[in-house]
């Protein structure tokens, strides 16, 4: 077993020489072969060790002698120990959720606070652990990440006993003369974890005596299928990203649409990422994969204030934004700039043209100014805005549709008018009533920059 584990650790870069190791220890067979097996290694590989142990309060007094023990058998090899102590019950009805459960997150959150981030976490789940891990997975509904089950390591998580089975752990403590505890809680039923591990494995390893050896196996042959697949899913995420503003992720519904459904549910759960800290649920991922063959403007919520649409060729991912109520109005006076805070936006009008300083921030056009017979206004559209053109007058409302703007960016798009009239849509059309020609004699320049929000 120990040149399983070496090679182990070796394998997937667990412990580089000089880490600071931080070792759970429940006083367990599996926690005590493996903070035996480390220190063996301590000094050859200058790691500096030490150990966590979690008093959960849940046994009274049994609980008490697992910490004692813990403790003393640190201070036989010399490493130093920590005890945690929490209420686990009491936490768990705070938090609303299960005491396994909440004894999880608060035994991470002790290794974590110990490690300081500063190494890594040694942890001794072995090839049982594994294989109740993906029966439970599979029990609650899963997809193929959830099937990989463990991973020896995972962020600042390492398993060095993944590989190795219980009976060899306890032959290895045997045959080192090493003491451990037995937590009476592992015989009782009440956990989900304990009910597969004292009915279903047995009766699996009824079936074929090597049944948790094989499912073991089995995570690690969907582990390396997870790992090529998750390479062909970023690989196919930048293909049909498109440009997208701060904020937002926007995707070609086309190239989407082409993808095979699996690797299509891959992409969507990767744009994503870019919000939520949590996985997204199977019937969120089919909700967005429906929502792609609606029509535009259609929109799905998700979580976190989460919002997907149809904008034409893309879906667009964006957080919540609180929505213009009221649509704005600004004067325009000649020679200065004026900040729309609405609209992010900050419009100049000059009669010098090196005032307008053209570049790929700005967005300017040049008028007649003697056919502008009323003042300069940036505004929002009004219902029946109309634009003149060469072949008549549009609907600024039909100009939006045409040319495909979002509706979520209609509201707040700047028109820029004199007196009611339109006279620029920047970005897409200007008005025919203003624009110059040879008999123009004065000519104004209307710049328009994005500015920060």
């Amino acid at each position: 077993m120990r040149e399983k584990v070496r090679k182990t650790i070796a394998k997937f870069h667990m412990f580089p020489p000089g880490a600071k190791l931080i070792v759970g220890l429940s006083g367990g067979a599996d926690s005590v072969a493996l903070l035996h097996l480390l220190h063996s290694w301590q000094e050859e590989e200058n790691w500096q060790i030490t150990a966590v142990h979690i008093h959960h309060g849940l046994r009274g007094k049994e609980a008490d002698e697992d910490a004692r023990f813990a403790e003393d058998f640190c201070a036989s090899l010399g490493i130093p120990c920590m005890v945690k102590r929490y209420d686990v019950a009491q936490e768990a009805k705070k938090c609303g959720l299960g005491e396994e459960e909440m004894g999880r997150i608060l035994r991470y959150a002790a290794f974590r606070e110990a490690a300081g981030g500063e190494g890594p976490i040694a942890v001794a789940h072995h090839r049982k652990d594994q294989a109740e891990t993906v029966l439970m997975r599979l029990c609650r509904g899963t997809g193929l990440t959830g099937l990989t089950g463990m991973s020896p390591v995972r962020g600042d998580i390492c398993r060095p006993l993944l590989f190795c089975g219980r009976e060899e752990i306890e032959q290895y403590c045997r045959e080192n003369h090493l003491p451990w505890r037995e937590d009476a809680t592992n015989h009782q039923e009440k956990y989900t974890r304990n009910k597969l591990r004292l009915r279903v494995l047995p009766l699996l390893e009824e079936i074929n005596p090597k049944a948790v050896e094989h499912i073991a196996e089995t995570a690690s042959l969907l582990a390396a299928e997870e790992d090529f697949l998750e390479q062909q899913a970023e690989a196919f995420f930048a293909r049909v990203r498109l440009p997208s503003g701060p904020g937002e992720v926007r995707l070609s519904r086309e190239k989407l649409k082409a993808l095979h459904p699996a690797m299509k549910r891959r992409v969507l759960r990767k744009a994503m990422a870019n919000f939520l800290q949590t996985d997204i649920s199977q019937a969120q991922i089919a909700a967005m994969a429906d929502l792609l063959e609606k029509e535009t403007g259609k929109s799905c919520d998700f979580p976190e204030g989460i919002y997907a649409e149809n904008q034409y060729e893309a879906l667009v991912l964006s957080r919540k934004k609180e929505k213009h109520t009221e649509g704005y109005c600004y004067e325009l006076p000649v020679d200065e700039e004026v900040l729309i805070p609405e609209g992010g936006i900050a419009v100049g009008v000059y009669f010098d043209e090196k005032k307008a300083e053209i570049s790929a921030e700005t967005c300017t056009n040049v008028f007649d100014y003697d056919k502008i017979k009323n003042t300069l206004f940036c505004r929002t559209r009004k219902a029946g805005d109309r634009i003149p053109l060469q072949n008549g007058r549009k609907k600024i409302k039909d100009l939006f549709i045409d040319e495909k703007i979002p509706r979520d960016r209609r509201a707040a798009y700047p028109l820029i008018v004199m007196g009611e009239e339109v006279l620029w849509v920047p970005g897409l059309r200007a008005s025919a009533a203003a624009g110059v020609d040879e008999q123009t004699v004065r000519k104004i320049w209307i710049r328009i920059r994005r500015v920060q929000e």
